[in-house]
């Protein structure tokens, strides 16, 4: 039984294919043990780089989000782990404006070894999306999991692609665990586990503009 190590995030994404069946989703959620309440969110995320790409070519995602009024800036590494379960590196900071500004993360590692290298370059964003997430904590068997629900879009230039997703996020316990939970919905839900993240279909839109 464990943490996530720091700075590090462990989750499994599933795609819905059904948006009708949120609702069961949501009854079939209720009936697993959620202590607290559902948090609603409407979630307004920006990804920014250079003109040519040099955070996505160095494999970081930098985003700022605001999150109903609060802003979020985020820095994300590689993926690092399996089809299923997604795992990197993330380190989150409020903010008080969704402007970039890496400085922001001027005590990090990252900073002193990539970012230099653009501090002093505009910075603009190359992918937004807009969802309402709906947020709650589940215990299963001895695990501590965040579960979403997003509903929105990804937009790209003048391309989108719609946002309709679960997310797992293991806080505290096993690996195994969330896996488990992940496939109870999979084999109840049309649900597929082969989901990218929201920055990368952003990126896929970019390319094929």
């Amino acid at each position: 039984m464990k943490n996530a190590k720091k700075n590090e995030e462990i989750e499994i994404k599933l795609q819905i294919q059904d948006k009708y069946e949120i609702d069961e989703l949501n009854k079939f959620t209720a009936g697993l043990y959620r202590p607290g309440k559902i948090f609603n969110f409407h979630m307004s995320a920006y990804y920014y780089d250079t003109d040519n790409l040099l955070l996505t070519r160095n494999k970081i995602v930098y985003r700022v989000r605001k999150e109903n009024n609060l802003c979020v800036a985020t820095i994300k590494g590689t993926d690092t782990g399996s089809e299923m379960l997604h795992r990197r590196f993330e380190i989150n900071r409020v903010v008080q404006t969704i402007q970039p500004n890496l400085n922001t993360f001027a005590d990090t590692a990252i900073f002193h070894n990539i970012i230099p290298d653009i501090k002093n370059m505009t910075l603009s964003p190359i992918v937004t999306n807009n969802f309402l997430r709906h947020q709650s904590i589940i215990f299963y068997n001895t695990s501590k999991i965040e579960l979403v629900i997003d509903q929105g879009f990804i937009y790209a230039g003048v391309k989108n692609t719609p946002i309709c997703e679960m997310e797992l996020e293991l806080k505290y316990g096993r690996e195994s665990d969330a896996v488990e939970l992940a496939e109870k919905f999979i084999n109840k839900f049309r649900l597929s586990s082969n989901v990218s993240s929201k920055f990368s279909r952003g990126l896929k839109l970019i390319k094929f503009q």
